[in-house]
């Protein structure tokens, strides 16, 4: 992955908040796993959960409707115009967190388990089928022409898989990504950097469908599969490029074979990448399912195309404070991205240690400063922004939501609304200001309010 370098384009972001990641991460964020604080959780007729920047003890904290305050902006749901249907929120589970998440077991609960009043609750995860700028040492999985091999590293993620989140989350969807095809199939002849070779292209697409079936065949349920990630990014970690006719020769040969429950999306690169998406598409008709993007580049506006079904496939936050990331997380991979017909949202690493690694010691140039939804250190375990903002998305879209469009008495305010399966309404937001809002929402002729601090993360469901 890159980092972005403009304000909108590239680090997460522009600072409404002096408090730095430290400052802001301290004991009180941290989770004693060894006694989880893990609860049934019930679905009441409307409940309202916020989470603040500053102050721990407001971290998925139910608050009660005010009925003495007036409103300061109101959100009004539209129920009778459902959208896209939403498909999953998840992480990927890089070498870093494999690792991390092997000395801290009780961490996966709190990633996804669906019961878990402090938790997460994903129902989505992201698995890497290369290195990545994430993993302490180089691999790719081996291929014969015929069997697909998955070397250590992928074992002990696909164990990861099945033994600990699968038990949590039955339900879970995996989405699989190479970073790069093993180094005989490649320009450069090693995994770090350099491009696909024209004459490797059928081997390659070979290869993706075999660790396709192998990977269902060891029980990780695949649901979704790219081409590569960034192909149109090369660099000292393992990573490969592609050209849009190599890429739209893969989806020919592999959106075709791929089984029915398995989709093919093309991209997973930047929002500016999209000229890229549409060649892709347009020289493989039928083959892709969708398109996933990435938002180190460009703007959510530009994912809307060239297929149906597109989602927000990566992203990750830096050493941004707690309150601009919710603010242009918010923004920028929830509210914007689903006007835009989005249905996922994917972050970067699921699990992080205090130096944000582990990394790849031998690139100069892989992220040294990306943050994971959890900070891991020995026993320690802290939730990042990014956890909190993904806990706030699964509390309002559960996976086959359909999207509600919601309307604001306040231009500019960044929300979302969905129905969900089991009947419920969900509404996820952020008060942006630095002033504590009394925010109304409105469901059908029912109208709650309630009293939102500054910065803060609100989720609203209601029956």
């Amino acid at each position: 992955m890159r980092l972005r370098s403009t304000p909108l384009g590239v680090a997460l972001l522009s600072s409404l908040l002096s408090a730095s990641v430290v400052a802001a991460t301290g004991p009180s964020d941290a989770v004693a796993l060894a006694t989880p604080r893990a609860a049934a959780v019930t679905t009441p007729t409307t409940s309202f959960v916020v989470t603040s920047p500053t102050a721990a003890s407001r971290r998925l904290l139910p608050v009660a409707a005010t009925t003495t305050r007036t409103p300061t902006v109101t959100f009004t749901v539209e129920t009778t115009r459902p959208q896209q249907t939403w498909w999953g929120t998840g992480a990927a589970l890089t070498d870093a967190s494999v690792q991390l998440l092997a000395s801290a077991p009780a961490a996966a609960g709190l990633l996804f388990d669906p019961t878990r009043a402090d938790g997460a609750r994903l129902d989505t995860l992201r698995l890497p089928l290369s290195a990545t700028d994430f993993s302490p040492t180089q691999w790719a999985w081996g291929w014969d022409g015929t069997r697909a091999t998955p070397p250590a590293q992928a074992l002990a993620a696909i164990d990861t898989v099945t033994s600990s989140v699968l038990p949590l989350r039955p339900d879970l969807k995996v989405v699989a990504t190479p970073w790069s095809a093993p180094a005989a199939m490649k320009t450069s002849g090693t995994l770090r950097g350099g491009g696909l070779a024209d004459a490797a292209v059928p081997s390659y697409g070979n290869l993706l469908l075999a660790q396709t079936r192998e990977l269902a065949a060891r029980g990780v349920p695949v649901r979704a599969l790219t081409l590569g990630n960034e192909p149109a990014h090369s660099s000292d970690y393992a990573s490969m490029t592609m050209s849009v006719a190599q890429m739209a020769a893969l989806g020919r040969q592999v959106g075709p074979a791929l089984p029915a429950d398995v989709a093919l999306w093309a991209g997973d690169h930047n929002w500016e990448h999209r000229w890229a998406y549409d060649q892709v598409v347009a020289g493989a008709p039928g083959a892709f399912d969708g398109s996933a993007y990435h938002c180190y580049g460009g703007q959510p506006g530009q994912m809307n195309g060239p297929t149906p079904f597109r989602i927000i496939s990566e992203c990750t936050g830096t050493t941004d404070g707690w309150a601009s990331s919710f603010a242009w997380q918010m923004a920028n991979l929830v509210a914007s991205p689903v006007a835009n017909g989005s249905s996922g949202l994917l972050m970067w690493n699921l699990a992080l240690d205090g130096a944000s690694g582990p990394v790849d010691a031998g690139s100069r140039w892989g992220c040294k400063d990306c943050r994971g939804l959890l900070r891991v250190e020995g026993s320690s375990v802290s939730m990042q922004p990014e956890f909190y903002l993904l806990a706030h998305l699964t509390r309002a879209a559960q996976p086959g939501a359909r999207v509600l469009p919601v309307s604001s008495s306040v231009a500019g305010t960044a929300v979302a609304g969905f129905r969900n399966p089991d009947g419920t309404v969900g509404v996820v937001g952020v008060n942006h200001t630095t002033t504590s809002q009394v925010v109304a929402v409105k469901v059908g002729t029912t109208t709650k309010r309630y009293v939102v601090g500054a910065g803060e993360l609100f989720t609203f469901t209601s029956r």
